[in-house]
């Protein structure tokens, strides 16, 4: 476990516990039966510093133990998977900022299942039943929530894409 991964889960501890904090503000009281405006930020942030506080504790937990260790160097197996690692960052970015650009003329629908599609196998994976029911499992659960659920829009794309779109939601 390098420095790098500790900081990094130090500072999404630190941005998250911000976040919440600020989103207590948005929390408002809403009609008897309704979630109100605050609810699912609220959720979603207090979720994600929990899982950033053990995150962070995990971390530290394999640093110390590695620490413990006896320095042996870097050997050509710490190479290998350090440079694999980085290269599933720089594709699950490559993955993410195409996702970005591309969902205002696409739809989000199509460009969900594309983009997740996308990024599992950026992170190697191969199993064909997770390569065909994760992208359409997890768009699916989006959309029944958000543009269901909470009745939020989310963007149809243009053209062909837009009444495709339709045809979902």
């Amino acid at each position: 476990m390098q420095k790098g991964e500790v900081a990094l889960s130090a500072v999404c501890v630190a941005f998250f516990s911000f976040m919440l904090t600020q989103a207590v503000a948005l929390h408002g009281v809403g009609r008897f039966g309704e979630v109100g405006s605050g609810f699912w930020p609220l959720l979603s942030l207090g979720a994600s510093t929990l899982l950033s506080v053990i995150w962070l504790i995990s971390n530290l937990a394999k640093y110390s133990r590695k620490k413990g260790r006896a320095a042996e160097g870097s050997t050509p197996e710490d190479i290998t998977e350090a440079w694999t690692r980085r290269r599933k960052v720089w594709l699950g970015l490559a993955c993410l900022l195409v996702y970005i650009v591309t969902m205002p003329w696409v739809g989000f629908l199509l460009s969900s299942v594309l983009f997740i599609l996308a990024f599992v196998l950026a992170l190697d994976e191969r199993r064909k039943t997770v390569l065909i029911i994760s992208p359409l499992l997890i768009t699916a659960v989006i959309i029944i929530v958000f543009a269901k659920f909470i009745t939020m829009p989310l963007p149809r794309g243009v053209g062909v894409f837009a009444a495709f779109s339709r045809l979902f939601y």
